[in-house]
């Protein structure tokens, strides 16, 4: 009996080894959230991009409420405080809360100049705050040293062309990501001093890269999502707190990607639109899995827990097995087809716009050239008409870009 009781004893925590899963929060529906923010295990809010709403949860996302209704495009969102928080629009808006969301006032207008949106909000310390926009350009950084009471502008355009994501280590330190130019690609950005200062870090010098998202789980180790309009898909990887990056190769094929998030320095995920690949031994090896689509922002609240944004929030648990997925394909806002497709030299590109937005329009070749912005702008809903000429391009077969707030869609055309 002895015998027995020992080898019990032995076996007994293999059989408990923690385990993990993603279940699927009881959000809305929504075409994306596009942030996520929890102060504490139990509260926190969503950003609802178009869907234009911000969500709160007082129980870990069991369940959600309304905490304000917008006119809006909501991108960013962050809470310093059960009352005190911040929330940004991709359409010159920035608002505070100091009730806990139940009310909310825009204070961008006291922002001199008046940003043109806020992609990415990243909190430094118990008082402190950056916000970085925009993706569609310009590119600039504010900064609030009083909960977002008051806040100063910092022109970014002699390093970047727009800035997407920010985050701060502490109040001095800290990284804003975005594109450097169209030809050169994503960069990532370092101050030591508050934004008084910057220094170029990464640069990928790939046409059309951006770096859409930076997380860290240990702020040892920093990931950088790529978005990209060709080419395969790939994210950026730094071992020594951000001083140097290299490029990893997530899959050869290309993938559209915005979300990149780590739990520790091996257990990570990066998608986009429908296709979510996960690794478990920091990025050497990545495969696909199934949950949503319309990935955007991961947040890491510890060690055992973190959540997604997609068409719904996803919670990742340490100690729990679900098996509860949710396969909602991507449903996109705005809808492109052009004609004649083959064409001897013109064509029209048709674009179904699901709502207004911020839209740049591309020309590329197959091999990643950018030939020509076709329009760079706001419009509003409804179908808009964009003429291409190609009468003086060889026959071969193009690229068109339409990359607007809520994400990219892309069609071929051929020349004859």
């Amino acid at each position: 009996m002895k015998k027995i009781y020992a080898f019990v004893f032995f076996i007994t925590p293999f059989l408990s080894l923690a385990q993990d899963g993603w279940t699927t929060l009881t959000t809305p529906h929504a075409t994306r959230y596009d942030d996520v923010y929890f102060i504490n295990p139990n509260v926190g809010w969503t950003a609802g991009g178009w869907l234009k709403k911000i969500h709160k949860t007082i129980d870990g996302g069991e369940t959600w409420q309304e905490s304000g209704t917008f006119t809006k495009y909501l991108r960013s969102i962050e809470f310093f405080d059960e009352k005190i928080g911040l929330c940004g629009s991709l359409e010159g808006s920035l608002y505070r809360t100091t009730d806990g969301g139940k009310t909310w006032k825009d204070v961008a207008p006291k922002i001199s100049p008046q940003p043109a949106g806020v992609c990415g909000l990243a909190k430094a310390d118990a008082t402190t705050i950056y916000g970085v926009g925009i993706w569609s350009e310009p590119a600039f950084v504010i900064k609030s040293v009083d909960k977002g009471l008051t806040w100063t502008y910092i022109n970014m355009s002699a390093y970047a062309n727009s800035l997407i994501d920010a985050y701060f280590i502490d109040a001095d330190h800290g990284f804003v990501t975005g594109s450097k130019s169209e030809e050169d690609g994503g960069i990532v950005l370092y101050t030591a001093d508050g934004g008084a200062t910057w220094q170029e870090k990464f640069v990928t010098h790939h046409v059309s890269d951006r770096i859409w998202k930076i997380q860290t789980p240990d702020k040892k180790h920093f990931y950088g999502s790529i978005e990209s309009y060709t080419d395969s898909t790939r994210i950026i990887r730094s071992k020594d707190a951000g001083q140097t990056w290299e490029i990893v190769t997530v899959d050869t094929g290309y993938y559209y990607c915005q979300t990149v998030g780590f739990i520790d320095s091996l257990r990570g995920w990066t998608g986009g639109y429908s296709t979510l690949f996960e690794t478990n031994d920091g990025g050497e090896t990545w495969e696909k899995i199934t949950l949503g689509s319309a990935y955007n922002r991961f947040v890491k609240l510890n060690d055992r827990t973190a959540f997604l944004t997609g068409n719904r929030v996803y919670k990742f648990s340490r100690d729990f097995v679900t098996g509860v997925t949710d396969t909602d394909p991507y449903d996109p806002i705005h809808h492109v087809s052009v004609s004649p497709n083959p064409t001897p030299g013109m064509a029209n590109l048709r674009v179904t716009f699901g709502t207004s937005t911020m839209a740049h329009i591309y020309l590329y070749s197959t091999q990643g050239k950018n030939l020509n912005k076709l329009f760079d702008g706001r419009v509003e809903q409804g179908e808009k008409t964009f003429p291409i000429d190609l009468t003086t391009q060889a026959a071969q077969t193009f690229v068109i870009i339409v990359k607007t707030n809520e994400g990219m869609e892309q069609v071929k055309l051929m020349k004859q």
